[in-house]
């Protein structure tokens, strides 16, 4: 009979089928773990299973699970005195709190995250923090600052050997530049993350960059290499059922087809990016702002003006101003009579 995995082993195998995005397996194994460590009275093993099984409840949008496993995580830290646990926890509630468009909250917490990371001397969480932050700062609008925080937190994650954060950083720190329109750039912090996430099997991220690092290649005139990107994003997207990463595969099909005329082509991958965003309101939003690129370049201003218009309200509702900004001079030119809301 085989021997029973130990606690060690477990949490390994917990935080591998999290990379992976198998979030069943890895909740089951986080909740064997946090049994396991109870019952040998290691309260710190304890606490971090907890925090770990929060996570995964992210990823399957359980929020109220993962804030409530994440704020006991929380608790018990502090009362036991585990303060790198502790500030981990507050991390993981800022997660939470961004993924449900409470990006207030969000910042409020990955602020507290960075404090406590630089009392204690977490350059990983401190990393975490600065990275979260940054996204915060990307969303709405303050693009410089994302681009340093997102540097600075690869600087974090270099200190400590994280490499699975530091291919988080490169995917958003590409994602950022092409927001400043740095295409060269950011195709190079695609690949770098790239080249990370594969050498330690990170599914999820390595799906995500591999769509992501479609725009800048498509922009750069790349298209055979983005197309190429894409059909490897959705296979391993496919695998793990990452639907957000699939919608944007579809949307960046879209744009690919109609940057080679096939407008069609590109009218059936929205229909799929925006039936796959189902109630994510970054990925529709996005996919509606593609939308009204589409039929722009289909001769048609008041259904184009109606999809900025719709792109716009979502973005708007999760205090995007950057993409606020772009789409009202987009309005301006599609339907320049049209009042701005």
């Amino acid at each position: 009979m085989p021997e029973a995995p130990s606690r060690a082993e477990l949490a390994a195998l917990a935080l591998a089928q999290e990379r992976l995005g198998r979030w069943d397996e890895s909740a089951a194994l986080y909740a064997r773990t946090f049994r396991a460590a109870l019952m040998a009275g290691v309260v710190a093993e304890a606490v971090d299973a907890l925090r770990g099984q929060a996570r995964v409840y992210t990823g399957e949008q359980r929020w109220e699970e993962a804030e409530e496993l994440a704020q006991l995580s929380r608790e018990i830290a502090e009362r036991t005195g585990l303060a790198r646990s502790a500030a981990r926890a507050v991390n993981v509630v800022g997660m939470v709190r961004y993924d449900q468009g409470d990006w207030a909250g969000a910042h409020t917490h990955y602020t507290r995250a960075l404090e406590l990371a630089l009392d204690i001397g977490d350059d990983e969480l401190a990393g975490l923090a600065l990275q979260n932050s940054g996204i915060i700062a990307n969303l709405t609008g303050d693009l410089r600052e994302a681009r340093t925080l997102y540097l600075e937190s690869i600087g974090s994650f270099v200190r400590s050997g994280s490499s699975a954060s530091a291919a988080l950083a490169y995917n958003n720190l590409g994602m950022v530049c092409g927001d400043l329109r740095e295409w060269m750039e950011a195709e190079i912090f695609f690949g770098r993350g790239i080249e990370i996430a594969e050498r330690i099997g990170y599914t999820p991220i390595l799906a995500s960059l591999l769509s992501n690092r479609a725009e800048p290649l498509i922009q750069v005139g790349e298209l055979e290499e983005a197309r190429a990107s894409l059909d490897r994003a959705e296979a391993l997207a496919r695998e793990i059922d990452d639907r957000s990463t699939l919608s944007q595969v579809a949307r960046y099909r879209a744009l690919l087809a109609r940057r080679m005329g096939a407008l069609a082509a590109a009218d059936r991958e929205l229909e799929r990016a925006l039936e796959l965003a189902g109630d994510m309101k970054l990925e529709r939003a996005d996919a509606l702002r593609e939308l009204g690129e589409v039929r722009a370049a289909q001769g048609q201003p008041a259904e184009a003006a109606a999809a900025f218009r719709d792109a716009r309200a979502l973005f708007a509702l999760l205090g995007a101003a950057h993409a606020v900004r772009e789409i009202d001079a987009r309005l301006s030119q599609v339907n320049p009579r049209q009042p701005q809301p």
